[in-house]
């Protein structure tokens, strides 16, 4: 068997969660205020996650 190497149907998912967060999470914050400090912890955990997740996807 061919071991599968690159983009998968889990990376693309991935990858488009994380460009909808990065495109609508501001919305979601209050003009000229900080964001509140769950949501700045939202995106290093997030990103951890996702890091985590194609690490494992690629073995």
């Amino acid at each position: 068997m061919e071991e599968e190497y690159g983009w998968g149907t889990g990376s693309t998912i991935a990858l488009v969660l994380v460009a909808l967060i990065l495109l609508f999470a501001p919305l979601g914050m209050g003009p000229l205020q900080p964001p509140p400090a769950l949501l700045l912890l939202f995106f290093p955990v997030t990103l951890v996650a996702l890091f985590y997740f194609l690490h494992q996807a690629s073995k």
